[in-house]
Order: C-alpha cells, then sequence, then structure tokens
C-alpha cells in the first residue's frame, strides 16, 4: 500500500522528458549570522538538489563549505540564486576538491 506523498518523492528524483540534469562543484561562505540556517535542507526541501558535501569548516564565525550539487538544471540556477539572495558567497570549484 502507497503512502500518501511517496511516489510524489520517488518521482522528482528522476528527470522528466526534456529536462536537463546537471552538477556543480561549488564553495560556499556564510556569514556569522547564517552559519544555524538551514540553508541546504532548504536547497533539498524547495529545489529537489542532492547536496554532496566534499570539505566543510563551520564555526560560530564563519561557515565553509565545498561540495557538489546535482539536481535539475532549472533547480540548479534558482537553489544558487537563493543562496545568494540569503547572503551567501557561492563561487565554483575549478579543481578537484580532493586534490587540495
Amino acid at each position: 500500500m502507497a503512502v500518501a506523498g511517496q511516489n510524489k518523492a520517488r518521482r522528482s528524483v528522476l528527470p522528466r522528458a526534456g529536462e536537463r540534469r546537471g552538477s556543480r562543484r561549488l564553495e560556499l561562505d556564510f556569514p556569522a549570522k547564517l552559519v544555524t540556517a538551514p540553508l541546504l535542507y532548504q536547497l533539498v526541501k524547495k529545489y529537489d538538489l542532492m547536496p554532496n558535501i566534499r570539505r566543510a569548516n563551520v564555526t560560530q564565525e564563519f561557515g565553509y563549505i565545498q561540495l557538489e550539487l546535482v539536481g535539475r538544471e532549472e533547480s540548479l540556477r534558482k537553489g544558487i540564486e537563493y543562496l545568494v539572495r540569503k547572503g551567501v558567497r557561492v563561487e565554483p570549484i575549478t579543481k578537484d576538491v580532493l586534490e587540495s
């Protein structure tokens, strides 16, 4: 027996016909006021993105995360715009995180 909403969650992971999926490797710098904000949670819930955290350093004074975001191209664009609007500095990573 299916639980209400279960199929919707399962479908959201799969690309719809004609939709492009992609990924972005990003470096995020959070000011102190955003360290406790659930921003990555919002990327998952609001934008259906899957974060893969590769490196992070979070203290009370700042947050620094290197991650890969995977999802639909439109969702990636909107999710990154959301982070910037919230005050996160977002920069692309040009070399492999595990090399450094």
